[in-house]
């Protein structure tokens, strides 16, 4: 799992030609077509190498591990929707991710990670919480995709489950009459009060199951922020609304009963309510910027912004996803050099005021050009002081 620790390993590595290779890929059924994304990719990043004066076999060599990917077939049967490497001398990294990169290839003394941020920032991130009296499933989702993930020892598998493992089990008996009845599928279902003794009190055996569901995502979600959504009948969303403690639950829930229903299928009407939801925040965040602009706090200027961002001036930062600018940082005169052609000692500095903004505890987010504030400029920038 890509996290922030890995983040900053990755981060913390120096080495005089260090290789960083992005490429967007596909979830299934196109291994050639990510196979031949991979070779050229690999092959752009020898040429690179050659540039800071490898021979084309060093080059080669150098990259060898990177290459035996290509001859690993059932690699390519197991990606998502972007995939990253990261060679050093010793040192070989891949990571499987769901950020549709942009093909980009770099060679430097630090690691590339600018197209990795998205997944750390959450800036599409979004749980979705699948419930029903029957079972309970947990997604974590992005625009482009969702993955299951596994909530078996934390919560209960379902209401009759629940019951039947706690002390209201001989409770439970007692008002069904018979104690369970047969279900659709020949399986035994108990029959909770509400089919016994009035609406009331199913009410409250469905809000004890709730609750002990909220209790174990809890004990997952504690830290987390991004915003979730449940899909469920409607009359069951208010009861589980009164028990839940996750405080990023959105309003507006995926209506219907998710059982049976596939992930992508969940996806697609998760996304209408999390992209409303997201668009509806940047829009939030472009009027902050243009009060902050008014203020005389925010800036879209490169050559103030990357001084800035570097030295932990900035409290948000927005950058172009399909842009880069190549040049130097110069730390003793805290200024900037831009190169109108990439050489083989550029830093490139969207990518530098992107990452160290965000390792100082800056808002990051990487987008696209008609998302960005000012959508004239490539880098826009709110400040701290």
């Amino acid at each position: 799992m890509f996290n922030e620790k890995r983040f900053k390993d990755l981060f913390e590595r120096r080495g005089n030609h260090l290789v960083s290779v992005f490429i967007p890929t596909y979830r299934a059924n196109h291994s050639q077509e990510d196979r031949l994304r991979l070779k050229n990719a690999l092959l752009e990043a020898s040429r690179q190498l050659e540039e800071h004066g490898f021979q084309k076999q060093e080059a080669r060599a150098y990259l060898e591990k990177a290459f035996e990917l290509l001859e690993n077939q059932r690699f390519f049967t197991e990606l998502s929707d972007g995939l990253c490497l990261f060679v050093g001398e010793d040192f070989f990294s891949w990571e499987v991710l769901p950020v549709n990169f942009n093909p980009y290839v770099f060679v430097g003394n630090r690691f590339y990670l600018r197209p990795v941020l998205p997944v750390l920032t959450g800036q599409s991130r979004f749980f979705l919480l699948a419930l029903s009296q029957n079972e309970v499933r947990f997604f974590e989702g992005h625009q482009h995709s969702i993955t299951p993930v596994r909530i078996d020892d934390l919560v209960p598998g379902s209401m009759e489950e629940m019951f039947e493992m706690s002390d209201v089990k001989e409770h439970l008996q007692h008002h069904s009459g018979q104690g369970a009845r047969r279900g659709k599928q020949g399986s035994r279902e108990a029959v909770y009060h509400g089919q016994a003794s009035g609406k009331d009190d199913h009410k409250d055996d469905i809000k004890k199951y709730f609750k002990e569901i909220d209790r174990g995502l809890m004990e997952m979600l504690y830290d987390e922020t991004p915003p979730m959504v449940i899909a469920a009948v409607d009359y069951l969303v208010p009861l589980y609304r009164e028990v839940n403690r996750y405080p990023h639950l959105l309003d507006e829930n995926v209506s219907g009963n998710p059982e049976g229903e596939g992930p992508v299928a969940l996806h697609e009407r998760a996304w209408a309510i999390i992209g409303r939801y997201y668009r509806e925040k940047q829009e939030e965040k472009k009027t902050s910027f243009r009060e902050a602009m008014a203020q005389d706090k925010a800036s879209a200027g490169l050559t103030e912004i990357i001084p800035a961002a570097i030295n932990g001036r900035v409290e948000a930062l927005y950058v172009n996803k399909d842009y880069h600018t190549y040049g130097l940082f110069d730390e003793e005169k805290n200024s900037i050099t831009i190169h109108e052609k990439r050489r083989p000692n550029s830093q490139e500095l969207l990518g530098m005021a992107a990452v160290m903004a965000y390792l100082q505890g800056g808002a990051v987010q990487i987008l696209e050009r008609e998302d960005m504030p000012v959508p004239a400029s490539n880098i826009n920038a709110v400040f701290r002081y």
